[in-house]
C-alpha cells in the first residue's frame, strides 16, 4: 500500500513581556483539524505527538472515512516556568488503522479486517465531540459479507469515560453504507440511529506496546443503552495490528 506523506506544519509563537520567553521543556501546543469540521489545541509532551502522528497517518493508511492534520507550536513560558498558554489539558483519544476480527465473532470461520478511525474530545463541561467512523473493505472473507463492496459507518460520540490508559466510547450511528450492511456480531447489522459500544486501551506508542480495542463488528450495537461504563462497554481485547491509538485523560 502507498503511504501517504504526512505533512506536520511548525510554527514559531512569539509573546511580548518585561522578561524573554523560552520554550516548555518537552511540550508542545499542537491544533487537530479533521475532516468531520472539527479543530481542536492540546498540549503534548513528545511521545503522545509522536503517537498522534502515527494515529493521523493509520487513517491515512487504512481510510474509514476520517482525515486529520496537525499543526504544531513550540509552548512559549515565562522565566520562572509559568505557562503563558493554558488551553490543551482536555482529555482525548485520536486514533487510526486496522484491526482483525475473527469470523466466529460473527458467522463461523476467517476472519475480517476492519479500518478504524477515531476523533474523540472532552469539552470543560464534560460532553464530548468528534468522530468515529469505521470500515470493513470490499472482497472479505466471512460468509456473513463474501466478495462484495466495503461497509462503512459513521458515528458521533454521547458518551466518554477515561480510566487511565482505556477509554469507553458510546457513539451515535449517523450515516451507514454498503451492498450488506456493517456486521454487528453474529446477530444483525450496524443501522442508523444504532448506538455502537466500545472500548480502547493505550499501550504506548507501537514501539512501546500493541494497542487494543473491542466494538462492532464483534459486538452488538448496545441500541438503546446511551451509557459508557466498563460495565456497558467491551472491555478492549482485540489488537490492533496497524497504526495507534493516543489517549489522554487529563
Amino acid at each position: 500500500m502507498k503511504r501517504a506523506v504526512l505533512a506536520v506544519a511548525v510554527a514559531v509563537g512569539l509573546v511580548t513581556g518585561i522578561a524573554s520567553p523560552t520554550s516548555a521543556i518537552g511540550l508542545t501546543q499542537v491544533t487537530l483539524s479533521c475532516d468531520d469540521g472539527t479543530t481542536s489545541t492540546m498540549v503534548v509532551d513528545s511521545d503522545t505527538l509522536t503517537g498522534l502522528t502515527l494515529a493521523v497517518q493509520g487513517m491515512i493508511d487504512y481510510p474509514a472515512g476520517l482525515n486529520c492534520a496537525i499543526a504544531q507550536v513550540p509552548l512559549i513560558v515565562r522565566i520562572g516556568g509559568i505557562a503563558l498558554a493554558s488551553p490543551g489539558t482536555n482529555p482525548f483519544l485520536v486514533g487510526g488503522g486496522r484491526w482483525l476480527v475473527p469470523c466466529s465473532s460473527l458467522t463461523g470461520g476467517g476472519g475480517t479486517t476492519t479500518g478504524v478511525a477515531l476523533n474523540v474530545h472532552q469539552r470543560d463541561d464534560g460532553t464530548p465531540y468528534g468522530t468515529l467512523n469505521e470500515t470493513i473493505p470490499a472482497n472479505q472473507s466471512c460468509p456473513n459479507f463474501g466478495p462484495v463492496g466495503e461497509s462503512h459507518f459513521g458515528s458521533t460520540p454521547t458518551c466518554i469515560l477515561i480510566d487511565g490508559s482505556t477509554a469507553f466510547v458510546t457513539s451515535h450511528v449517523t450515516q451507514t453504507s454498503g451492498q450488506v450492511g456493517f456486521p454487528a456480531d453474529n446477530a444483525g447489522f450496524v443501522t442508523f440511529g444504532n448506538y455502537l459500544h466500545f472500548g480502547f486501551q493505550d499501550n504506548g506508542n507501537p514501539s512501546q506496546g500493541i494497542d487494543m480495542l473491542d466494538g462492532p463488528p464483534a459486538t452488538p450495537t448496545g441500541d438503546p443503552d446511551q451509557t459508557c461504563t466498563a460495565a456497558t462497554n467491551p472491555a478492549p481485547i482485540f489488537p490492533l495490528q496497524n497504526g495507534n491509538i493516543s489517549i489522554r485523560n487529563s
